[in-house]
């Protein structure tokens, strides 16, 4: 009858040391998926959405640079290079790495763009005539 007590017992701490171990790896196991679901994931998406909009980058699209340089573009040189208007007349070429967004007509930065640059345009077209300031004096 001891032979039966041993050999019972023997397979009850088996299973039990298994379920420890089991139950060791569970903590890790769902930090690496919650790594992977909240950080990796969404990076992926990303980087894969940054390359699609820099692979349909054409002239005229306005951008914002890594560095906060607003323009457009004026020319794709190559697959790694854009000709940059930053200001009228004012071009510098840039590797399309170093491009960040891409401004929509629509956004409010997009308007105040087109709004300066005719400003300018304006400005550049008046006369440089010089008025007089003729006040009324009623005494």
């Amino acid at each position: 009858m001891n032979n039966t007590q041993t050999t019972t017992s023997v397979p009850n701490q088996q299973g039990a040391q298994t379920t420890s171990l089991i139950g060791s790896f569970a903590p890790i196991l769902i930090m690496i998926l919650a790594f992977y679901f909240l950080l990796i994931r969404p990076q992926q998406k990303r980087e894969a959405k940054k390359k699609e909009m820099l692979s349909k980058l054409r002239k005229g699209d306005k951008v914002i640079t890594a560095s906060g340089i607003i323009g457009t573009v004026h020319k794709v040189i190559s697959d790694d290079e854009v000709s940059f208007e930053i200001s009228e007349g004012i071009r510098i070429r840039i590797l399309r790495s170093a491009i960040v967004n891409l401004i929509d007509k629509g956004s409010s930065l997009g308007k105040d763009l087109v709004e300066e640059k005719s400003a300018n345009k304006e400005t550049s077209k008046k006369s440089t005539k010089p008025k007089t300031n003729e006040k009324k004096t009623n005494k």
